[in-house]
């Protein structure tokens, strides 16, 4: 095993890099279906590789292996950065399908709480803001730079902005590897066009790897990248320069009409979906022999497997099942990178960036008008306890007479209050599964679990609900209001819950089913000694407490 190398790839972001991968392949456990057959290749800096295939060829299969998101089959399969193992984490950023964007945030907010969250904490204000401001004028962002993203309930920038959006927030992280999964999916051709030219161009101003799976674009679109994967049932039939598609399937017997698009000749004749090739040959067969025929055109580009030009723009090699060098069998394994980081560094990172969290969910709050007005007035959430729910509950026991026999009338608020805020404790779940793509997204960066749960606590306190005012039991005329400060710390708990519930099933129906199961059965029970009594209190796994017993 070889030592840790210590390499400062940021120190240097112009200069030429190169991404490298070998053996890369996937399969289903304790099943025969392979879903990507072994892939090996590489690409130098500054260029953009599109990944294309039909549906179900294995495109996203290939970006979340080579993204680290998901282990190769291979043990013997390695991902290199100029020749060094590395963590995708550190250099790369993923680019999903989905625009997981916070929609009450303008867009330049967006990409501000990225780069705070992602960038050196000790990074300066002016440099975050130049840094801003310069991912917006590349990406074509700066006119709408203070429109919202939009909702349900307000329209905001178009579906090309959005994805330029997403683009942006990931590639502001400034990272040596960037990986797209279908940019470009349910866009027209203009705005295609648009957002693969700001790919291109991002890639040549800051001199980064780009890997970006597509579908069929046209022929403008299709020539802007440098180099085209061609992926069919998981077998390569094609990797190198755009400009050698032509050639190369004129070479092995498929011409490409006049007036038509390489890349959609390409795709009629890989598609397995359809019997669109102009050919007897059945679509297995037809497919395993334009692989092979790839497999035995790359040995004669490199026939000993000898290491590629490093400042080469693209690698081919042989994807077979290993590297050769004058027949005999090598084994590769090169230095990782290392990231040196103090234990106080990253807890101050750590700090800083639950912080951050906390600033950000604030404001999506008080920008979001409706639901946060809506939760006020109907659950009554004011912290004098004036809301509509707790000023009708407390109105129930108005001017109750002060006598032994309505002492049993005067508990039954509590119990009463509790019974009505079980069955509204539903409502912490859609706040999680709304963040929950923003949270997978930031995850897959440098956001670690730890600081999410931390930022949504910050509307604990606006879901404080007023039956727990003091406002409540002054109208009442019943508990004390000192009880309001055990709640409360019973409710961060329960809060806790709630957000495990979402985690742990993202749809909506499903969560409510599950967190009211367990909310009904009772998943905590607490015992504590509260002004001289014994009260068990049964907290709800989904927000709050249940109910309260007194023991014996």
């Amino acid at each position: 095993m070889t030592a840790e190398k210590n390499i400062d790839l940021k120190a240097s972001p112009l200069s030429d890099h190169i991404l490298e991968w070998k053996n890369l392949s996937l399969s289903i456990p304790k099943s025969d279906k392979i879903i990507l057959h072994p892939q090996s290749g590489s690409l130098g800096s500054g260029k953009v590789l599109a990944i294309m295939g039909p549906s179900g060829a294995g495109k996203t299969s290939f970006l979340d292996v080579i993204s680290q998101r998901v282990l190769s089959s291979d043990p013997g399969a390695s991902i290199t950065f100029d020749g060094h193992r590395f963590s995708m984490r550190d250099l790369g950023s993923y680019v999903s399908q989905d625009n997981a964007l916070h929609g009450f945030l303008t867009v330049k907010d967006n990409l501000r709480y990225s780069a705070l969250l992602s960038l050196p904490h000790d990074t300066p204000t002016n440099v975050i803001d130049g840094v801003v401001k310069k991912t917006l004028r590349s990406l074509g962002l700066t006119d709408v730079r203070k429109n919202r993203i939009g909702t349900y309930f307000e329209r905001g920038i178009s579906r090309g902005q959005k994805r330029r959006v997403t683009i942006a927030s990931s590639v502001i992280t400034q990272p040596r590897i960037l990986l797209c999964d279908e940019p470009m999916s349910g866009l027209d051709s203009t705005t295609g066009y648009q957002v693969a030219s700001a790919i291109k161009r991002l890639a040549q101003e800051t001199n980064t790897v780009v890997l970006a799976s597509i579908h069929q674009p046209d022929f403008e679109t299709f020539s802007l990248f440098d180099h085209v994967l061609f992926l069919a049932s998981g077998h390569c039939v094609y990797q190198g320069p755009i400009g050698g598609v032509v050639s190369y399937f004129v070479k092995i017997g498929y011409p490409c009409p006049p007036h038509v698009n390489p890349a959609d000749h390409v795709i009629n004749i890989i598609n397995t979906n359809f019997d669109v090739a102009e050919t007897d040959v059945p679509n297995h067969e037809r497919i395993q022999q334009l692989a092979e025929a790839w497999i035995a055109h790359a040995s004669n580009l490199n026939p000993l497997g000898s290491d590629l030009d490093k400042r080469s723009s693209v690698g081919i090699t042989s994807p077979g099942p290993g590297t050769t060098l004058g027949g005999v069998e090598t084994v590769f394994e090169p230095e990782p990178i290392r990231t040196q980081k103090s234990w106080n560094y990253r807890v101050v990172a750590e700090v800083r960036r639950t912080w951050i969290l906390t600033q950000r969910t604030a404001l999506i709050i008080r920008r979001n008008v409706m639901l946060t007005g809506l939760r006020l007035l109907t659950y009554g959430a004011f912290w004098n306890g004036k809301g509509a729910t707790s000023v009708l509950l407390a109105t129930v026991w108005l001017h109750m007479e002060k006598t032994d026999a309505r002492v049993n009338d005067r508990i039954s608020v509590h119990f009463f209050s509790l019974a009505v805020l079980s069955g509204m404790s539903v409502a912490a779940v859609p706040l999680y599964l709304e963040e929950r793509p923003v949270f997978i997204r930031e995850y897959v960066g440098q956001v670690r679990p730890v600081c999410f749960p931390a930022s949504p606590s910050f509307s604990i306190p606006r879901r404080n609900n007023g039956l727990y005012g003091a406002g409540v039991y002054t109208i009442a005329n019943t508990v004390r209001g000192s009880l309001r400060r055990l709640f409360r710390s019973f409710m961060y708990a329960a809060e806790a819950q709630a957000l495990l519930v979402a985690a742990i099933i993202p749809n909506f129906v499903g969560a409510l089913a599950f967190g009211g199961s367990l909310r009904d059965s009772g998943c905590l029970l607490v015992q504590n000694d509260f002004e001289g009594e014994t009260l068990l209190v049964l907290l709800s796994p989904t927000d709050r407490v249940t109910a309260v017993f007194r023991a014996p």
